[in-house]
């Protein structure tokens, strides 16, 4: 009976071992495919219209939708998802790898800013800070001149000549104007 015992507690610690080293094997896999992104973003193109999720399953709630063919950056990988960053500051999401691919195009750099004087290329909003999720608070017409203080990613910050808080516009909404 105590041999019994004993071998019955050897498969025991045999298969706890197996299992442990098992979920090591995996967290470590998972790890490197993480990594293999290391900090920077890499560009990819959707091939389809794809539903952005909050995390990394089709189980997660829908946060946005993105139209075939548009450029977004991977920041990560998690198993056949990808974990994409936004650059209008909105919250990361996930999209499954089947509905993107890599491009071949390099990252462009970015002009330096310059505060002063732009005009308005197209209607847009002014929002309360540098992203799309945050509130609107006025709306700027074509053409309309603003005074450009500073820059945060894509955004840049208006100020207002009526003396309203400082507001946020895409850059690709403004223009620099020249200086009169």
């Amino acid at each position: 009976m105590v041999s019994r015992m004993r071998w019955f507690s050897f498969l025991l610690a045999f298969a706890f071992i197996l299992a442990t080293g098992a979920c090591r094997t995996q967290e470590a896999a998972e790890s490197k495919t993480a990594a293999g992104f290391g900090e920077q973003t890499w560009p990819y193109l959707t091939t389809t219209a794809v539903k952005v999720r909050s995390g990394p399953g089709t189980q997660y709630n829908v946060i946005a939708e993105i139209k075939s063919g548009t450029k977004v950056n991977v920041a990560s990988r998690e198993g056949e998802w990808l974990k994409i960053v936004s650059k209008q500051g909105n919250p990361p999401g996930y999209i499954h790898e089947r509905y993107a691919r890599p491009t071949a195009e390099p990252v462009k750099q970015r002009a330096a800013f310059v505060a002063g004087p732009y005009t308005a290329t197209t209607d847009t909003l002014v929002r309360e800070g540098p992203g799309l999720h945050y509130k609107s608070v006025a709306k700027i017409t074509k053409g309309m001149k603003v005074h450009v203080v500073d820059a945060e990613g894509d955004w840049l910050k208006v100020q207002s000549k009526h003396g309203n808080p400082p507001g946020y516009i895409e850059k690709k909404s403004a223009q620099r104007s020249p200086a009169n």
